[in-house]
């Protein structure tokens, strides 16, 4: 058991270990964060939907945030998409409830 505890550790840059599972966490959450941001920024620039990185970003984010938009669909919050704002708070309650449950268990 102490050579899987070791191996599920790493070192921050302070040198304390931190679960590489909770690390995991955070860069995702990162990741999704910046990808939720460029989707709203280019639902304000409106560059054309045939450029690649365009194509992929809307790919990724649309699974993520169509759920939420059938429940607070634009034209019901004043033309104001919320979803992007939704996803990510759920997503970071979600992260912190799993971080606080790996840090009890380990």
């Amino acid at each position: 058991m102490p050579l899987l505890k070791a191996a599920m550790t790493t070192l921050r840059g302070d040198g304390a270990k931190m679960p590489t599972v909770v690390r995991l966490i955070q860069i995702a959450l990162d990741v999704l964060f910046l990808l939720l941001l460029a989707r709203c920024v280019i639902s304000w620039v409106r560059p054309s939907h045939y450029h690649p990185i365009v194509r992929w970003i809307e790919e990724v984010t649309d699974p993520i945030l169509r759920p939420v938009q059938r429940v607070l669909p634009p034209w019901k919050t004043w033309g104001i998409d919320f979803s992007p704002l939704v996803v990510f708070l759920l997503a970071n309650l979600l992260a912190r409830f799993l971080i606080g449950l790996l840090q009890r268990m380990g």
